[in-house]
């Protein structure tokens, strides 16, 4: 049986309680050289994805902003245009939420496993 973090340090509190300290000592060591075991392998960030998919959102907000007009007239006219709008918001959302994800993998923000 697998025990999370929280169990193990329970478990530590009551073996260091019942007079065995080796052994609370030992689980801790444990527990510490797992944290630095992942977090050696959590070092490498994506500082490079972070910066080519922030540069493609930023030129594309920057290239919609530029061109509202055209976008205005061909996003409304309807029938087989709709997949521009449709498309747009697809692309938009793929490289920002790229972007963001790598962003918060830089800052160390990782979603639990």
């Amino acid at each position: 049986m697998k025990q999370n973090e929280f169990e193990k340090s329970m478990s530590a509190a009551a073996f260091a309680e019942a007079g065995e300290h080796d052994t609370a000592k030992e689980m801790m060591t444990n527990n510490e050289s797992q944290k630095s075991n992942k977090q050696s392998l959590k070092e490498k960030k994506p500082y490079g994805k972070m910066v080519i998919f922030g540069a493609i959102s930023l030129s594309a907000y920057i290239a919609l902003l530029a061109n509202q007009e055209w976008v205005t007239e061909t996003f409304t006219k309807g029938g087989i245009n709709t997949v521009w709008p449709i498309g747009a918001a697809f692309f938009f959302s793929f490289i920002h939420g790229a972007f963001a994800s790598n962003f918060l993998s830089v800052l160390g923000i990782e979603a639990k496993k």
